[in-house]
């Protein structure tokens, strides 16, 4: 190997003075340099490669990442029924549930009453106020009517209520829901079992067969800003 001369040419390949020599300063001329030319064709062909692949391969790795996503949560028992919620979930920073029919097995249950200045209550639905209560307002005659306290509230709940009680005749249906089921607004029903408590639901039938359409002198329907209803019925047992 021959002496290594150091010229200070600029072309580090092959130098026009000396053959051996070392160059000692670069001028960064991507215009002249074969080199420097080599390496800017390839970064632009690796750029455009990219921008090509993204568009088709995006897609395909974007649903990937999301079944992983999916399931994983699953094994967390966390259904996922449609993939982009799996990505909105993991944006997520407060879960708001609904309390009724999910936390709860949305049947409501009279817990307490407010009649005549009383007030009956229980801290058990299974041991229920029904009796209590049935016993304390059919002692209360109504002034004007001749009638119970507790037939004038039942007569009330029948005329404002929506909900009905459904009889069942096929034997599927009475192992099931039993022979008779409450349907309709749910906190309607819930009165609605209170009252066949007293009653039984045969009798609250009748009750309520006992009541004619035809004796509505006008209803006005709830609204948000009365926040009631109301109804005005003719008693044509006192006129």
């Amino acid at each position: 190997m021959g002496e290594v001369i150091p010229c200070g040419c600029a072309n580090i390949f092959t130098c026009e003075k000396e053959p051996n020599c070392v160059p000692l300063s670069f001028e960064f001329n991507f215009t002249t340099n074969r080199f420097y030319m080599n390496i800017l064709n390839t970064v632009i062909i690796a750029i455009s490669v990219v921008v090509c692949a993204i568009p088709e391969g995006l897609p395909l790795a974007v649903t990937i990442a999301l079944s992983y996503s999916s399931e994983q949560m699953r094994e967390l028992n966390n259904l996922v029924r449609k993939l982009t919620s799996s990505e909105t979930m993991g944006s997520a920073t407060h879960i708001c549930s609904d309390k009724t029919g999910t936390l709860t097995m949305n049947k409501m249950t009279v817990m307490g009453i407010m009649s005549s200045g009383k007030i009956f209550c229980t801290d058990d639905a299974k041991k229920g106020i029904s009796s209590d209560f049935n016993n304390k307002a059919n002692s209360v005659t109504v002034e004007g009517s001749g009638n119970s306290l507790m037939d004038l509230i039942f007569s009330s709940i029948m005329w404002n209520s929506s909900a009905f009680i459904e009889v069942h005749t096929e034997a599927a249906k009475i192992q099931e829901f039993g022979k008779y089921q409450t349907k309709g607004n749910v906190t309607e029903q819930g009165i609605i079992n209170f009252l066949a408590e007293i009653y039984d639901y045969e009798g609250a039938i009748n009750r309520r067969n006992e009541l004619d359409d035809g004796d509505v002198a006008c209803l006005i329907p709830f609204s948000s800003k009365r926040k009631k209803a109301s109804i005005a019925v003719h008693d044509r047992g006192n006129n």
